[in-house]
């Protein structure tokens, strides 16, 4: 054994940019075309985000997350039957929002209140790619990949709690007659 195979992998918070930026090649090899490719970046985003926090240790965090893609999903197959939006295909009324971009953005958005902006920035980048392909196929527009989105930052933003080792925590405060931000740094 060499010295440098006895050094443990390290667990860093870039470990979920790495795995984004790993998803983003391994897409198109494994998809013949780019609605397949959306359709496996809708699975592989999210369950490389667990993996990831799994492999961190950050148990919390997967719990966490997986409150989160829970919410944003259940919400919006709620979502769907309430406002019963014909698809670009008419092929039925369960346009609004997008599922398979509720299933993207939940990651990015779990990863940006968790770790950060700079590790989720290429999530958000593959979760507006899987937009792109529902839209390319006519199964969605655009304001039903928005509406995704929303509702995937607002499950975020109610069930994730900043990782402790973050250095900067930002929290948006709404009252009754009063908007802030609360900000915490660790140094």
């Amino acid at each position: 054994m060499t010295p440098m195979s006895l050094v443990p992998p390290p667990r860093s918070r870039a470990a979920p940019m790495l795995m984004a930026s790993a998803l983003l090649v391994a897409a198109p090899a494994q998809a013949q075309s780019q609605r397949s490719a959306g359709n496996f970046l809708a699975t592989a985003i999210p369950l490389g985000t667990l993996a990831t926090e799994l492999y961190r240790g950050d148990r919390d965090g997967a719990r966490q997350f997986a409150a989160t893609f829970m919410a944003a999903t259940a919400s919006t197959e709620v979502l769907k039957r309430v406002t019963d939006v014909q698809r670009p295909d008419e092929s039925n009324n369960l346009s609004f929002p997008s599922g398979h971009a509720a299933r993207a953005f939940s990651s990015a958005a779990y990863v940006r209140h968790r770790h950060g902006l700079e590790a989720a920035a290429p999530l958000y980048l593959a979760a507006l790619y899987v937009g792109h392909t529902r839209v390319s196929a006519r199964r969605h527009r655009w304001a039903d990949i928005a509406g995704a989105a929303v509702v995937s930052e607002i499950a975020a933003a109610y069930l994730v709690r900043r990782a402790p080792d973050a250095p900067v925590s930002m929290l948006a405060v709404l009252d009754r007659g009063y908007v802030g931000v609360h900000v915490t740094l660790n140094w």
